[in-house]
């Protein structure tokens, strides 16, 4: 089912991007991918800062962060079907 949505989502992309012309959309496409690529850095700086700090936790630092994590989880549950 994911890669069915993938297969969709990357059609749709290819659809729109086939009648776009001009340098204009060209600009808009790399801001876009510049974007992404920053969001994906920091997500992966994030990701890289909580796993260090995760051994120095407390407990109740610890369980606010499971409950947090629980939280993130349940919500991407409900927004990616």
């Amino acid at each position: 089912m994911g890669l069915e949505s993938l297969i969709n989502a990357i059609n749709t992309i290819g659809s729109i991007l086939s009648g776009a012309k001009g340098i204009g959309t060209a600009l808009v496409l790399a801001g876009l991918i510049i974007l992404l690529m920053l969001g994906i850095g920091f997500a992966l700086w994030f990701i890289v800062n909580v796993i260090k700090q995760l051994p120095k936790m407390t407990l109740g630092q610890f369980l606010k962060f499971m409950l947090v994590f629980a939280v993130v989880l349940i919500i991407a549950g409900i927004i990616l079907p």
